[in-house]
């Protein structure tokens, strides 16, 4: 290790000032979450809670840092690890920003989860045409080799493949039609976990997906092509461990608890861990008043994650974010508010205070049926 990675770590683990150092990194002595943190709640029931990381925010706002050191015991990267944001260009692999979120959490005794392996929204435009002519599967390995193993033994679980469900596609299979589909076909799901789990065998493998918690007319199709799929790949032997539901909710849309507490136990009756990986509320449709937005806010995610935690399969609830101030709700187009107002998506607001979402995250944390022991058996078959 160069010193210019040692004495950064250094510095990213010194900033909360409780680290001894032991080697060339900054450990802490002890885990960094509070007595009465969310991850605290969560741990007590056999959970993690944990956040999505900003790189630039954690290297620009100390106090980011130190809110999530606080709150979480687990966390991933946001963007860094995706294909667009560390392989720029041809010749140009750069994980200067999620080797720093990794350090981080190494430092407050913080586990990591790696995002994402292979997705059709995260391509730059140089790589489409090295898919072309049979060189996909190269690709794919070169690609998978390089993040993978630079973090091997130091992830908790990879989201190694991210939304590929695609019923309104057309295909019988439900795949979404995408650079790697057309590349390679569609054993390019079983190729990429096979290839990870080559790469790194105790990384939990994930497909991580969207739209499966809600109740609409087009999300039961998904839902079907999920454990249809899911049941395919465990009579292959593909090594997936765990499913993950990224839990976007949104206002507009009702949540049907007996819907959705039906599919997690069909994905668990397949010895599948299940985890909700991007988990925040889109406040949209809700009225502009604080007081108000918060209630339904805090009503939603409520009922939401009373029938996720009463799932023995759940192992971890990451937000996607934890401060409101950096959710992508508020700069996405389609989902920012009309009003211009900042979303109540998240556990923290943008100055880092507690919001009742928070509250209402805490109690459901330490209402939710204790599962320690099917959650730690899961766990410790790499679930």
């Amino acid at each position: 290790m160069n010193a210019t990675r040692t004495s950064r770590r250094a510095l990213l683990a010194g900033a909360l000032g409780a680290f001894a150092l032991r080697g060339d990194a900054a450990v802490a002595a002890s885990p960094s979450w509070s007595a009465d943190s969310l991850n605290a709640a969560a741990a007590r029931k056999g959970i993690a809670y944990g956040s999505a990381v900003n790189g630039v925010t954690l290297r620009q706002r100390p106090a980011y840092g130190q809110a999530l050191a606080r709150e979480a015991g687990i966390l991933v990267s946001e963007n860094a690890m995706k294909l667009t944001y560390a392989w720029r260009e041809p010749d140009a692999l750069d994980f200067t920003y999620a080797d720093e979120v990794v350090a981080f959490a190494e430092g407050n005794r913080q586990r990591m989860r790696g995002h994402t392996l292979v997705w059709h929204e995260s391509l730059p435009p140089w790589i489409p045409p090295r898919l072309a002519g049979g060189r996909g599967e190269a690709f794919l390995r070169r690609w998978i080799d390089a993040v993978a193993g630079r973090y091997r033994g130091r992830i908790e679980a990879w989201d190694v493949v991210n939304e590929i469900c695609g019923p309104q596609d057309g295909r019988a299979d439900g795949l979404r039609r995408t650079p790697w589909l057309e590349a390679i076909g569609p054993g390019y799901v079983d190729l990429a976990f096979r290839i990870q789990h080559a790469v790194d065998p105790n990384a939990a493998g994930v497909w991580n997906e969207n739209d499966l918690e809600l109740d609409a007319d087009w999300i039961e199709p998904r839902r079907a092509m999920v454990l249809r799929t899911l049941e395919g790949m465990r009579s292959r032997g593909v090594p997936i461990r765990r499913l993950g539901l990224q839990g976007h909710l949104y206002a507009k849309h009702p949540l049907n608890q007996d819907k959705l507490r039906r599919f997690l136990r069909e994905v668990a009756a397949l010895g599948l861990a299940i985890e909700i990986t991007e988990f925040d509320i889109n406040d949209r449709d809700y009225p502009a008043d604080l007081k108000t937005r918060d209630r339904a806010v805090t009503d939603l995610a409520r009922r939401f994650l009373d029938v996720v935690l009463d799932e023995a399969a759940v192992l971890n609830v990451l937000t996607w974010d934890i401060t409101n101030r950096n959710t992508w709700l508020n700069t996405n187009p389609e989902r920012r508010r009309a009003d211009g107002l900042i979303q109540r998506a998240l556990p923290l607001d943008e100055n880092l205070a507690r919001t009742p979402l928070w509250a209402a995250m805490h109690k459901a944390f330490s209402d939710a049926p204790d599962h320690r022991k099917a959650r730690e058996a899961l766990r410790n078959g790499r679930g």
